[in-house]
């Protein structure tokens, strides 16, 4: 599935852009300062001396000390492949006490493979020390699927003898088949009691042409068994028609003359290390190659005293079902986040082709799972910043004088884009003057087609995009974890439902409000407008009420398949999009840390199943926007960018519009 990354990594070592093995740079500024002008135009900025932080993500000199420590370990033997390498967060406590030229600990955390074994580790290495802090078999849990498996189960299945044979009975050349590997879903009973590593495959004609996902082989799902190193069930439902010869392109049509985005003294924020200041707002930019980018301390700086918002705010799992009820098919259940580690796969973002001209870039790293026989691989442009035209922030007029007062918005948007395989996921956490952030999954890429016989056949679960092709019917849950901490750590939190109240005009509506005790799981309401405010239990605004963030719920959807479909089971989060918990800094990811493979009864569903008292104490909030793609012939062979999210605002957490005072923007 991802032979292109690792093309992509092999170009950019080869173009000196990077060098494996090398500290990498984020864009970094001197606080108080202006980004260069080269930055301001979509340049990485140039290095400036930037306070070590907690929070920062793992240097790539960091991670091959972490190699080095388990390496020379008599505790674990050799030929081990390392699936995740990242920073181990210090505790909550000690980041929020920590002052700026304080020490601090620094911690790896390890996925630690022994594929003879089939046996997964958990390794904390102290790197202030170099030595191992804990060493924990886990010997029910796979880990994700990893970056050299794409190669080895893809080499497998091409020397299957069934599978060859499978493609010649479609007059195709198994030679010129890309397979592209998927995590396995839920196993029949049989395949589960081997405990053994399972990966499936699944076919494309590719024939020397750009993008196999347009030429789908129908019906051929091979299970490899990776502990055994074999194809262990060859599923041939039947030959269906392939299409070998369509590109998915065309000539890029001209007429749009240059929209040019330009700053010419700099961007109006600044960064220090992975540090951001811009008007109010304060927050730092993180970066797991198992989530993705993620932001740290957002808070809002008033009277010279930041006030804190949210603790950690990013991505912890995405859900896609499809909705075919083939055998081909109901095993394809993916969790793009934990059976991938989806973070590891950040695009390299280009200006004017994913962020316009003005956009600053960070830098990431990531490890190799080969250990220190391949590195780390950088990871150039991984994350952009930049301001954006907002559009009218407020206007008003006076009735009297007609005079006029009004502000124009801009945006600070902090972006990245994750391949996976036919899916790309771009996250956008928007910034705005008014003091709320909009939290946007856009969605594009390729739909996951099959091959039929007819369009009826293709519009039965799904839509016939092409001759003999269609695209099922499926279902995408993004699932965000936030760790709210509004005025600080004591925090409750409040639904909110507007409701009749008719009165004696018949016309009355009012607001029930209604605290949440306890750790559980929540549904929306659109008959009610239902939200949901995060209050503080120790501090009050002007008016003597609670300061307060609400969240909006955003875009959601139902799941439709049976409740006791497994892999459903395995999803808490698609059945509802509100989970509230009590903060634990072991309770990082909605469907548990180990999915592939996994369990029902994990994630949240372990996680709230204490009902915890919640009121008064560190809050967690787990929000689950989602959508149910219905595909459209105009979606093939790609698809437009399809846009989803939420918004996060303040409900009483100012004395007034904190917009009454953005600049006055001149002509």
């Amino acid at each position: 599935m991802h032979e292109r990354d690792l093309t992509r990594r092999g170009v950019l070592l080869a173009s000196g852009l990077a060098v494996a093995g090398a500290s990498m740079s984020p864009a970094t500024a001197v606080a108080g300062e202006k980004m260069n002008a080269g930055a301001a135009r979509g340049a990485s900025a140039a290095p400036a001396p930037a306070v070590p932080h907690p929070l920062d993500p793992l240097s790539a000199s960091e991670i091959m000390a972490a190699f080095s420590v388990i390496e020379g370990s008599s505790q674990l033997g050799r030929g081990l492949y390392y699936p995740i390498v990242v920073l181990k967060e210090p505790p909550k406590t000690e980041v929020l006490a920590w002052s700026a030229g304080q020490p601090f600990s620094r911690r790896a955390f390890v996925n630690v493979f022994d594929p003879q074994a089939n046996l997964l580790y958990e390794v904390v290495v102290d790197l202030r020390t170099g030595r191992i802090d804990s060493l924990t078999a886990k010997p029910n849990a796979q880990p994700a699927v990893y970056l050299t498996e794409w190669t080895t189960a893809s080499k497998i299945v091409h020397t299957d003898a069934g599978f060859k044979q499978a493609m010649r009975n479609r007059g195709i050349n198994p030679n010129v088949v890309y397979v592209d590997i998927w995590a396995p879903g839920d196993l029949t009973p049989a395949l589960a009691d081997t405990g053994h590593r399972v990966l499936r495959g699944i076919a494309f004609y590719q024939g020397g042409m750009a993008n196999p996902y347009d030429r789908p082989i129908e019906g051929v799902v091979a299970t490899i068994d990776m502990t055994a190193g074999k194809v262990v069930d060859l599923l041939d439902t039947g030959i269906r028609p392939v299409n070998t010869t369509i590109v998915g392109s065309a000539p890029a049509e001209s007429g749009l003359t240059p929209l040019v985005v330009t700053q010419p003294d700099g961007p109006s924020f600044t960064i220090a290390g992975r540090s951001v200041s811009w008007q109010h707002w304060r927050f730092r930019v993180g970066y797991s190659p198992r989530e993705g980018h993620v932001l740290h301390q957002i808070g809002w700086e008033q009277s010279g005293t930041v006030r804190p918002i949210i603790y950690r705010l990013g991505m912890s799992e995405i859900y896609v079902p499809y909705g075919l009820p083939d055998p081909a098919w109901a095993w394809r259940t993916a969790f793009d986040i934990g059976e991938y580690n989806l973070g590891q796969y950040a695009e390299l973002l280009a200006a004017n082709v994913d962020v316009p001209e003005n956009a600053v870039f960070f830098d990431e790293v990531v490890s190799s799972d080969t250990g220190t026989p391949g590195g780390t691989f950088p990871l150039p442009h991984a994350c952009a910043i930049y301001e954006r035209d907002g559009g009218s922030l407020w206007d008003r007029t006076d009735p009297w004088t007609l005079a006029r007062d009004a502000r124009y918005s801009r945006e600070l948007v902090v972006t990245a884009a994750y391949p996976i395989g036919n899916y790309t996921y771009a996250i956008e956490y928007v910034f705005r003057l008014d003091g709320s952030i909009d939290v946007r999954v856009n969605a594009t890429g390729t739909t996951l087609n099959r091959g039929v016989n007819s369009t009826a056949e293709g519009d039965q679960h799904g839509t016939t995009v092409s001759p003999n092709i269609a695209a099922p019917l499926h279902q995408h849950f993004v699932c965000f974890r936030i760790d709210f901490d509004v005025d600080g750590t004591s925090n409750r939190l409040v639904e909110e439902n507007v409701v009749s109240d008719p009165g004696v005009t018949g016309n009355g509506f009012a607001v029930e409000r209604t605290v949440i005790a306890n750790e559980g799981a929540y549904d929306t309401n659109d008959g009610t407008t239902r939200s949901w405010v995060v209050e503080s239990t120790v501090k009050t605004n002007a008016l003597g009420k609670p300061t307060a963030y609400a969240l909006i719920p955003g875009d959601s959807t139902v799941p439709y398949s049976d409740p006791s479909y497994p892999p459903l089971q395995r999803a808490p989060f698609a059945r509802h999009p509100l989970w509230l918990t009590r903060y634990d800094p072991a309770e990082r990811y909605a469907a548990g840390d180990y999915p592939n493979q996994g369990r029902a009864g994990e994630g949240l569903t372990a996680f709230a199943a204490g009902g915890q008292s919640v009121d008064g104490h560190d809050l967690v909030v787990w929000h689950t926007i989602g959508f149910t793609h219905h595909p459209t012939l105009e979606e093939y062979p790609v698809m437009a960018t399809d846009q989803l999210g939420f918004r996060i605002a303040p409900n009483g957490f100012f004395d007034n519009n904190p917009a009454l005072a953005a600049p006055k923007q001149t002509s």
